[in-house]
């Protein structure tokens, strides 16, 4: 009897490598340029999320071309790693999109993880992308559509002014998780019967920044205004952000006439937010609090007592343009 003589069976664990060095630089590049660097795809390459399929490279190659002339996109690559499977590359990503002739819209975002698959030849072979707003991520989600006609159709309006620096790291069905930069505010403590929506110390805050100081310098109107709610141990608060330019080492802020204006520093943090429209009004406020400590409790966080009410717009904005949102710090956040 004869032996059959069996070929070793090809690894794709240098595929999967290469093609995870690949992916670093190709998803860094590609939505600036709205080219992918075709011959790294099969011919056949698929593409597949909650609201689009595609099949072939050159369906996909089209398709990103109309996204970027149409949007502006920024995606941001927060991990890469190989997956459960022998040819599969995970990826976990930020994607926000903003009209180029609407610039002022508020933007889609949606943060998710791509599962690629590589073929016997080493090339992507294929792309599917889940979101973390939907459960039903399978080709075609109602859920997908309706959570992209809820962001495309949100009236919020956010002034072009300077503002803290933040990631999204997750993009809920009603509320985000971001990752703040550093930045500096002044502030200035509040009464401890405040309401929630207090406009108590605003008018501290702007004396301040319009030449309240004793270098007697104007600053810029920057957003939101924060509002800190009363704690048993401390009592509220309310927060002008300020301007970038400044850096983010309140010794370098001109310095309060006023002893009730203090300067200090929000040092970097994941936080949820929760968006809604209105003036607000106290008791939106503290229902926002309840939907999100709830929602965030439900999902397996942890916040941290207290929550700050942001505002974003001037007095004189419709109540259905503004943007206000709840924001809760969390504790010991770590990315799925």
């Amino acid at each position: 009897m004869s032996a059959v003589y069996a070929a070793p069976q090809q690894s794709n664990k240098g595929s999967v490598e290469q093609i995870t060095n690949f992916l670093q630089s190709e998803l860094h590049q590609m939505y600036s340029k709205g080219v992918i660097t075709e011959d790294r795809y099969a011919l056949d390459f698929s593409f597949t999320d909650p609201v689009v399929r595609l099949q072939g490279r050159t369906a996909f190659a089209q398709n990103l071309r109309l996204l970027t002339a149409i949007f502006s996109i920024q995606h941001s690559l927060h991990s890469i790693s190989p997956g459960e499977w022998d040819g599969e590359v995970v990826t976990r990503w930020t994607f926000t999109a903003s009209l180029k002739a609407v610039p002022w819209q508020q933007p889609l975002i949606f943060t998710g993880s791509s599962f690629y698959t590589i073929n016997s030849a080493g090339l992507l072979s294929s792309q599917r992308d889940v979101w973390d707003a939907v459960s039903d991520n399978n080709y075609f989600s109602i859920e997908g559509v309706q959570q992209i006609m809820r962001m495309a159709l949100n009236p919020m309006q956010t002034p072009n002014l300077d503002t803290p620096k933040y990631t999204v790291l997750k993009k809920m069905a009603d509320y985000e998780i971001r990752r703040y930069e550093r930045f500096t505010t002044a502030e200035v403590s509040m009464p401890s019967e405040s309401s929630p929506a207090s406009g108590s110390g605003f008018n501290d805050l702007a004396g301040y920044i319009f030449g309240g100081n004793r270098e007697k310098e104007r600053m810029e109107m920057t957003t939101p205004v924060l509002t800190t709610a009363g704690q048993k141990s401390k009592p509220g608060k309310m927060a002008f952000v300020m301007e970038a330019r400044m850096g983010t080492d309140p010794r370098r802020l001109p310095v309060p006439r006023d002893s009730r204006v203090q300067l200090a520093v929000e040092g970097e943090k994941v936080a949820a937010a929760l968006m809604f429209t209105g003036f607000p009004l106290d008791y939106e406020v503290i229902e926002a609090e309840r939907r999100l400590r709830g929602a965030l409790l439900i999902d397996g966080y942890s916040p941290e007592e207290g929550y700050t009410l942001a505002r974003y717009n001037d007095p004189f904005t419709l109540p259905f343009l503004r943007r206000n949102e709840v924001v809760i710090t969390l504790e010991n956040f770590t990315m799925d």
